[in-house]
């Protein structure tokens, strides 16, 4: 009897197992149905694929344009400095070092054109920067710095190519770029602001070489007088004591130099008698027509002839280019941003995933209703 029972049972446990693996058949996913309702769906996936491209390439119609001008230097060479190292050729011939140099001046331009400040006295001095505040309505003093800020920090730059670490940074080539809405503007930006540099760079040099000339000239005057002041008092105190040592000569009756006949005499040595008063009178009057102290020193001659040849010196039309093109500026042909074609592919894929992820929502959810 137990034997009969227990038959029912089994099959009845058997019969729920097969009901879950149907059921668990029913849950999976079938990659062949799905594919079939995109197909049928395909025109309703293209029309809206079609419409994101649509808003995707007016969005970046209206977007606004950029457009970057590079040029690339290192430091100046030769030619560059021709006219400069005639010049520090003729300072060194006064004893004027200068210390300036071909990487010193390159140094400067880079260090200026990185300047915040020089960036926004060149862009406030252009018409781009007039024409954008005159396109704002009513621009306030925030707005004004708004768009210096912007374009200072976002659309000048300068890079190295190649710096190793930061002692080398700038040991090899730099890039220089403008960035603006047309290609002109970024072309006569960047070679409007890289002349302004130049310029700065020269002005820099000039009144650093002018004031080692004025520095040098100065101490070489003060100098010069200070010794003539000294050769003065010395003067007068010889001359002092040779008018008493005439008085101690003729007072002792010593007229002509003593004789000893090979013998040492002990003179006095702070009154010397043993040349004689006629000795001393004659020695006593050149003494006092010396007046100028050059006409007996090769020494003060020559530092008076230095100090001539500095107040000489004139660098009135100092011109140099503190660094050497590897590229110039250049008008661009390509934009930078926004990228058309690119805005254009990314909105018609967003587009055909959005469109495919609702066909198959929909999909699921008339499957759903369905079964229910």
């Amino acid at each position: 009897m137990n034997s009969k029972l227990s038959k029912p049972q089994s099959s009845e446990i058997d019969k729920g197992h097969f009901d879950d693996f149907y059921l668990k058949q029913n849950d999976e996913i079938d990659l062949f149905e799905l594919f079939s309702v995109i197909y049928k769906s395909k025109f309703v996936i293209i029309g809206i694929t079609l419409l994101f491209a649509i808003v995707g390439f007016t969005v970046a119609s209206f977007l606004p344009q950029k457009w970057t001008s590079q040029a690339a230097i290192t430091k100046p060479m030769l030619d560059e400095m021709k006219q400069l190292r005639a010049t520090l050729t003729e300072l060194s011939l006064v004893d004027v070092d200068t210390g300036v140099n071909g990487s010193s001046v390159y140094q400067k331009f880079i260090n200026n054109y990185n300047s915040r400040v020089l960036r926004e006295e060149y862009l406030v001095s252009t018409d781009y920067y007039k024409n954008l505040l005159a396109k704002m309505e009513e621009p306030t003093p925030l707005d004004k710095r708004r768009l210096i800020e912007t374009i200072v920090t976002k659309d000048i730059n300068l890079k190295a190519s190649d710096a190793k670490n930061s002692e080398e940074e700038f040991s090899g080539e730099i890039n220089l770029s403008f960035t603006a809405p047309t290609p002109e503007e970024a072309y006569d930006l960047l070679s409007g602001y890289i002349r302004f540099i130049s310029t700065k760079v020269r002005v820099e040099v000039k009144d650093e070489i002018d004031d080692q000339i004025e520095r040098k000239l100065s101490f070489a005057q003060k100098a010069y007088e200070m010794d003539l002041e000294r050769i003065a008092n010395a003067r007068n105190v010889n001359v002092q004591r040779l008018k008493y040592a005439l008085e101690i000569a003729n007072a002792a009756g010593v007229k002509k130099p003593i004789s000893s006949e090979g013998a040492q005499i002990k003179d006095d040595p702070d009154y010397s008698i043993a040349m004689g008063s006629d000795a001393l009178s004659s020695k006593l009057a050149i003494t006092e027509a010396i007046t100028d102290p050059t006409t007996v020193s090769a020494d003060l001659k020559n530092r008076l002839y230095n100090m001539k040849q500095l107040e000489k010196v004139k660098l009135d039309d100092l011109q140099f280019v503190p660094f050497k093109y590897m590229l110039k500026p250049y008008e661009p042909t390509k934009k930078d941003a926004p990228k058309r074609a690119l805005i254009l592919v990314g909105a018609a894929f967003v587009g055909f995933i959005l469109s495919v992820m609702g066909v198959l929502l929909s999909y699921m959810a008339r499957s759903r209703r369905k079964t229910a």
